[in-house]
């Protein structure tokens, strides 16, 4: 499916979707805690029916409402149908499940596409050729043999985070302690602290000393009902739409959250940004922005919109501390570089950053995806102050995360024309 979009004012209210983070985490923890638990305010993108899919190779029963995700925990990893569980696309679901799964003692064969297998995924690697487990991956698969053991685990914090919480969904199963000890500094920490939260909130403890998370053995997940909060990452993008254009409210969002892409709030009142803080989100005003120098080393899809930001604002937005950008759907850092190069921004690329000098004319014309949902979303927006029309080619990448992605970018103002599909 391609998207041409004519350039217009956009404004109005966005009832922002909830946070695919937590809702990967709350399904996880919900499959493995024997009875049931209810999971409110649910969308099944594709990366959320991975990881139903996934959950359902063990036994797991979900009833999928509207708004709600009923799940009938089983209590036990064991492989009752095959051994193929197919991730998509989805990192988190292929990260947080290696370990987890290992613990049925089965041979398990992780499918996806092909652009799953090209992110990071040496940690696992190593670990386990330490611990004398099978693992075999290539482009289309990782095939996982042995389980964990209760131990002394060292992982670097600078990867992904993906590769501590899936090992803290583990372990508190194993039948003895254990203690996961990071040796590099640590990016994306708010998601292990996420990850940490939602276990509690599962019946599991988790103890944080210093850089050493330690876990009590002979845990049980036990069944909850959680409800998810608005994504501030897919905010993100009509917090910008809103500075540019002005006036679009973002609804759904809580204000007491764990989720790092919070930071978005911090980065565009630093820019000048004009933020109004409501009961359940934020009011965007259409703002006179400055170019900042932005560390996006603990929120990294923050990126799009910033540069998106960057590019309207006077003088120069650096977008540092982001080569992990190198390994999203798309090589994400050079996808945000030709995609806003192409629109006519200036903007320069290094190993691991963004160097942007605004405000730029954005021109138009046809766009490539880069097969990354985040991509589609900032040129959706950029699209609208563009001086031609844009086309975006296979736009419908956005289901990954954001399935109504234009929906409500038709609720605010996006005049687009879908073509195909």
């Amino acid at each position: 499916m391609d998207v041409l979009i004519t350039p217009g004012k956009l404004s109005g209210t966005v009832c922002i979707p909830p946070s695919k983070s937590e809702s990967i985490r709350a399904i996880i923890a919900a499959s493995i805690a024997k009875g049931k638990s209810v999971i409110s305010n649910v969308i099944y993108s594709d990366d959320i029916m991975a990881t139903i899919g996934a959950m359902e190779k063990i036994g797991v029963k979900f009833i999928k409402n509207a708004q709600q995700l009923i799940v009938n925990g089983v209590g036990r990893i064991f492989l009752s149908d095959d051994n193929f569980i197919d991730c998509n696309e989805s990192a988190a679901t292929l990260r947080f499940l290696i370990p987890l799964m290992s613990l049925s003692r089965q041979k398990v064969v992780f499918t996806g596409k092909p652009s799953l297998f090209r992110r990071p995924m040496s940690v696992y690697d190593n670990m386990f050729k330490q611990m004398d487990i099978s693992f075999q991956m290539n482009d289309r698969s990782v095939i996982m043999n042995g389980s964990l053991v209760p131990g002394y685990y060292e992982l670097p914090g600078n990867i992904s985070s993906q590769f501590i919480s899936g090992l803290l969904f583990a372990l508190p199963l194993l039948k003895g302690d254990s203690v996961v000890k990071l040796t590099t500094v640590f990016e994306s920490e708010e998601y292990v602290t996420m990850t940490v939260s939602m276990l509690k909130q599962f019946g599991i403890i988790i103890d944080v000393v210093g850089d050493e998370f330690r876990v009590s053995g002979n845990q049980m997940f036990t069944p909850a009902n959680f409800t998810v909060s608005g994504d501030f990452t897919q905010m993100a993008v009509f917090a910008a739409a809103g500075m540019v254009h002005g006036d679009i409210t973002c609804l759904n969002i809580s204000l007491d959250t764990t989720q790092p892409d919070r930071r978005i709030i911090d980065f565009c009142q630093q820019m000048g940004g004009l933020v109004e803080v409501l009961e359940n989100g934020y009011l965007f005003h259409k703002s006179d922005l400055k170019g900042i120098t932005v560390d996006i080393s603990q929120s990294p899809d923050l990126a799009t919109a910033l540069a998106l930001l960057g590019a309207v604002s006077t003088g120069t937005t650096v977008i540092e501390n982001a080569v992990r950008l190198r390994y999203k759907e798309s090589n994400r850092l050079q996808s945000i570089y030709e995609s806003l190069k192409t629109l006519g921004v200036d903007i320069d690329l290094t190993e691991s950053s963004l160097i942007i000098k605004g405000p730029s004319s954005f021109i138009g014309g046809t766009m490539e995806s880069y097969n990354d949902h985040r991509i589609v979303m900032m040129v959706a927006v950029a699209s609208t102050v563009c001086q031609k029309p844009v086309m975006i080619k296979n736009a419908e990448v956005v289901a990954k995360s954001y399935p109504d992605f234009f929906v409500d970018f038709a609720k605010i103002g996006g005049n687009f024309t879908l073509i195909g599909g």
